[in-house]
């Protein structure tokens, strides 16, 4: 009775740790944030160690996971320990860039001081700054446009990245040039009779085809809200299936910004660069 009553209680242990999901995961991501923000830097690498050796967080959510503790050691003093935790990070996206928005100079000297070490070919320099006005709404079936300024860099093309809130792919659609740094693209997302999220990165690409700068990343896009319009042209089980989004991981090598706002969208990974809201 006893072993039997011990096995039922570990298969009860097991069900319990598989429901807990990707969803659950942001509660620790969340309360080690707080830590990190009031300066209990040791409760913060406690809290989110676990998220970073968990199979079921996301890819994403361990790279939050580890910049923050990242930071945190550093912060410590603990350079050897904030080192191997970088090290982490670009192991898993070689072209990281740190969402960090207290821009500490020390730490992203640090940073990309390890990046040039570690990632043949890695050039600071060579990259692009852009700035997006990020439309606040739209309508399924009816054409949206992204407006989209590089401010420096050697640019080539501009390419905004769309997909509906659930599928796995991204659609790459290419901008045009407006002229003086200026690039639009226009899209038309797919009908639907019910709202949907829209979710979109922007990546600018030099001659070569490289990625040299970007807006929010397939891990972290934007989102713009629509509203139904037009017949649904997705199959009818469709809906019933679940995926797991992707993620692309960039080149060794790539550099670029991050879309930084005060309200709206999440920030992307890629420093520096803005995003307003408009339209």
């Amino acid at each position: 009775m006893g072993r039997a009553l011990i096995i039922f209680v570990l298969c009860l242990a097991s069900f319990a740790r598989a429901d807990v999901g990707p969803a659950a995961i942001e509660s620790y991501l969340a309360r080690g944030q707080k830590l990190y923000d009031d300066q209990e830097y040791a409760g913060a690498i406690q809290t989110l160690a676990p998220v970073t050796r968990d199979a079921r967080a996301t890819r994403a959510q361990r790279l939050r996971a580890l910049e923050l503790i990242a930071l945190a050691e550093f912060i410590k003093g603990d350079e050897g320990a904030a080192r191997a935790t970088f090290e982490r990070i670009l192991d898993i996206d070689p072209g990281y860039q740190l969402r960090d928005t207290t821009g500490s100079p020390k730490v992203r000297a640090f940073f990309e001081q390890l990046k040039k070490q570690l990632i043949p070919g890695f050039d600071p320099n060579a990259s692009a700054e852009l700035e997006h006005a990020a439309p606040t709404a739209g309508t399924a079936g009816k054409p949206l446009e992204f407006e989209v300024h590089a401010i420096h860099g050697n640019v080539f093309d501009i390419v905004v990245s769309t997909r509906r809130r659930g599928e796995l792919a991204y659609r790459a659609t290419p901008a045009s040039p407006r002229g003086d740094g200026h690039w639009r693209a226009r899209i038309t997302p797919s009908p639907s009779t019910k709202p949907y999220e829209l979710e979109y990165f922007i990546e600018a690409r030099d001659a070569g085809g490289a990625t040299i700068g970007r807006i929010a990343s397939p891990d972290q896009p934007l989102e713009v809200a629509l509203a139904s319009g037009g017949p649904d042209t997705r199959p009818s089980w469709y809906s019933r299936w679940y995926v797991i989004a992707g993620a692309a991981t960039l080149a060794a090598g790539v550099t670029g910004i991050i879309a930084i706002e005060s309200r709206g969208p999440p920030q992307g990974t890629l420093p520096p660069g803005t995003i307003s809201l408009g339209h």
